[in-house]
């Protein structure tokens, strides 16, 4: 017998079809398909958001009538704002009025991840908190930036890039050869906060996909800054007793320090 011809010409078309489904998707990125919105401002969120939109999530940002903050860096496109927030969709809400909370609440209820970088308590008294979200969407990945963490002395204080950088002993590092500290010319401790949030948001959806449960991923500025830094820009302070004490002692007059640890 000969083959159907149809049939086979069905079986082709249906290879090439999946073959091409593949292929898109491959091109689409591994997030493709996650949504995910935006509330935050600036850089250390944007960028983490920017992360999972090159990756193929679905982006919307939520910006404030007057726009996000970077855009009022000059007249016409800032470049730190496109960069930050490309392949992203957009939009303007007032969360100060129960008009905008509604259709925040609407596209919270949809989202994968939600990204707030507003001061600790400040979601909350809008209405768009992670226990206020979870109600109607239980499995969402929240997650919440700040410069110094949800509690403690300095928490709810108004935190920037440099804040951080002089906390956190980088201009120490960076002092020159009188001895005297330099700040970073670059936005370190925003970067490095937006790449810790991004490695953050995947491990959660790993989990998500194995539990079926989501999370409040809370993100301090300055923890994310100190993990930097720390293997050897804080060699001197990482073990206590004798060891540490010749390490000081041996750091001192600008030397290093190495000792077989097996």
């Amino acid at each position: 017998r000969f083959p159907d011809p149809l049939a086979a010409m069905h079986r082709a078309e249906a290879f090439a079809a999946q073959v091409t489904a593949g292929a898109q998707a491959e091109a689409a990125g591994p997030l493709a398909g996650v949504r995910v919105l935006d509330c935050s401002q600036a850089v250390s969120g944007p960028m983490a958001c920017q992360i999972l939109a090159d990756q193929g999530a679905d982006v919307v940002k939520v910006e404030p009538l007057e726009g996000d903050m970077t855009r009022s860096f000059a007249k016409g496109l800032h470049s730190t704002f496109a960069t930050v927030n490309r392949n992203k969709r957009s939009l303007s809400l007032d969360l100060k009025r129960e008009e905008g909370v509604a259709v925040a609440r609407r596209l919270l209820a949809g989202a994968d991840v939600v990204v707030c970088n507003f001061r600790p308590g400040a979601a909350d008294r809008m209405g768009i908190g992670y226990e206020e979200v979870k109600r109607t969407n239980p499995e969402v990945v929240y997650v919440s930036i700040s410069g110094f963490g949800p509690s403690g002395p300095y928490a709810k204080q108004r935190v920037y890039d440099p804040i951080v950088q002089a906390v956190s002993g980088l201009p120490s590092l960076q002092a020159d050869e009188t001895g005297r500290p330099r700040m970073m010319r670059l936005i370190i401790p925003d970067k490095v906060t937006a790449l810790t949030a991004a490695q953050a948001i995947s491990a959660a959806l790993v989990q998500k996909l194995r539990t079926g449960r989501g999370q409040h991923v809370q993100i301090a500025m300055i923890d994310a800054v100190l993990a930097f830094t720390w293997a050897e820009g804080m060699a001197a302070h990482t073990f206590v007793g004798a060891g540490n004490a010749e390490m000081q002692a041996a750091m001192k007059g600008g030397g290093y320090y190495a000792r077989d640890l097996i």
